[in-house]
């Protein structure tokens, strides 16, 4: 099911036949550096990705898998989750692209469409995003599609720079 599509990309719901793509992500240590729950094993990504179906059906969003439209190259994952962060329950958002995608664009790419599908389909006010200071690729990202720096805080254990865009 295609959630949204951009100009170069097509993004939808993840399924159990992505595991081998998500593992150009979700696998690679470069790639989930900063991330709050580190690399997954093979079991796992199928942990994540019944994660994901389960976050479609309570909230209607999750992590989504990002293509290529001219080829259907995989190109990595963006998507929304909901947690809470100090008292405050947020819906952010999440992207990672393979090693080979980085670099293109496809980012804020994918940002933009899941923000537009945020405030037209999903009817949101704000989104925001959750990131470690150190990793300035996505600092880039949200300066550029708009987010704007809130505070500093806690998430999991990990000192982040939570930022926010509002519709």
């Amino acid at each position: 099911m295609i959630i949204f599509a951009t100009k170069r990309l097509y993004v939808r719901q993840i399924t159990s036949e992505d595991a081998k793509d998500l593992s150009k992500v979700l696998a690679d240590p470069l790639v989930m550096q900063y991330s709050t729950v580190g690399v997954h094993s093979q079991e796992q990504i199928y942990d994540y990705i019944a994660n994901c179906k389960k976050q479609y059906d309570s909230n209607g969003f999750g992590h989504w898998a990002v293509y290529k439209s001219a080829n259907h190259e995989f190109v990595g994952v963006c998507g929304l989750n909901k947690h809470k962060v100090e008292v405050d329950d947020i819906i952010y958002i999440n992207y990672r692209l393979a090693a080979d995608q980085q670099g293109k664009g496809y980012a804020v790419e994918s940002v933009f469409g899941a923000l537009d599908f945020a405030k037209n389909h999903l009817k949101l006010s704000a989104i925001h995003a959750l990131i470690e200071s150190a990793n300035v690729s996505s600092v880039k990202v949200i300066n550029r599609t708009g987010f704007n720096f809130v505070k500093s805080s806690e998430f999991r254990g990990f000192n982040v720079d939570v930022y926010q865009v509002t519709f």
